[in-house]
């Protein structure tokens, strides 16, 4: 059964690198045009990374990320052992209160997506002066 599933995985591949170009002859819209016109050959990886870093959105997203990431990451990794220290035997509700937390992370996400795309909030949230204040 895994050779027919490598081998129907080869076989498509194969047909992606062969029947695919990079780009179409023309492109599909003038916005897609006008890129092509104004593309830089000299544009590498490194140099898209530093332009990236320079954008003071991206670095607070990144920040912010990272301190909501690590906070659950170090709690999730903890909770069984602080739930046992003040409540032996109680491993079940320990992985109950761990599903809790990523069900309401889940759910938070969900929703303050839903609330941004509809208030259009997120348009002032970015704005660079909101913090010199």
């Amino acid at each position: 059964m895994f050779y027919i599933i490598g081998g129907v995985a080869t076989l498509l591949f194969l047909l992606v690198i062969i029947v695919f170009k990079e780009k179409p002859k023309h492109p599909p819209s003038r916005a897609q045009s006008l890129s092509y016109a104004l593309a830089s050959c000299d544009a590498s990886y490194f140099s898209s990374i530093v332009r990236l870093f320079k954008n003071l959105n991206f670095v607070l997203l990144i920040i912010t990320y990272g301190l909501n990431a690590g906070a659950f990451y170090a709690l999730s990794t903890l909770l069984n052992r602080m739930v046992i220290l003040h409540y032996p035997g109680e491993e079940v509700n320990a992985g109950r209160i761990g599903l809790t937390i990523v069900i309401a992370g889940m759910l938070g996400a969900v929703i303050s997506g839903i609330w941004l795309d509809k208030s259009k909030t997120y348009k002032n949230l970015c704005h660079p002066n909101c913090l010199i204040r």
